[in-house]
């Protein structure tokens, strides 16, 4: 029983709060370039993602030539998506993840980009974009720690069976903090 209980302390210890980690500056400037990549990117796998009710996600970044390029989209579970490490992707300068939120579901907030999602990023220290059922395009700021609405509903490809939550109005921005509290 001790040594479990050793166990489970020494690993908790060693989980660092997102708020103490150092996010690099990014290897580029954000430009509307990049965003434009990304919500095509995204957009194309809002069908399947909701056909297969599953997240996709992946990696966005410049390649060799200084082109926009992103990772093959890997498929995830109906709310959780692992993209490969960026310091796995040789051939590519990392610049941000990517994940679509699955079909339209009323008993996952999928409007929103998640806690986690912003919290795996700045572990990464990368950013990340997030599409939603809804046809939201969020951007996810690693080192502000904050999430932001790029546009609105509609703006990407939105799921046929998506009804907005009357009882919970989606705002146009997050915090880490406000991510951790509010969801």
């Amino acid at each position: 029983m001790y040594r479990l209980l050793a166990v489970f302390t020494l690993l908790t210890a060693c989980a660092q709060d997102p708020a103490d980690i150092v996010v690099p500056a990014r290897p580029q400037a954000l430009t509307q370039a990049e965003i434009q990549f990304a919500q095509s990117t995204l957009n194309a796998l809002q069908s399947p993602s909701f056909a297969q009710n599953r997240e996709f996600c992946g990696l966005i970044g410049v390649d060799d030539n200084g082109q926009f390029a992103a990772t093959p989209p890997v498929r995830g579970a109906k709310a959780s998506c692992l993209p490969p490490l960026p310091a796995r992707v040789g051939h590519l300068t990392v610049l941000a993840s990517y994940h679509t939120h699955g079909a339209f579901t009323p008993e996952f907030e999928t409007e929103v980009p998640s806690y986690d999602d912003l919290r795996t990023d700045i572990e990464d220290g990368i950013d990340g974009y997030v599409s939603t059922p809804g046809g939201r395009f969020w951007f996810v700021d690693a080192r502000a720690r904050e999430v932001r609405l790029i546009c609105g509903p509609g703006c990407m490809l939105a799921d046929s069976r998506f009804v907005p939550d009357p009882d919970f109005p989606v705002d146009t921005h997050y915090t880490l903090q406000e991510l951790a509290n509010d969801f």
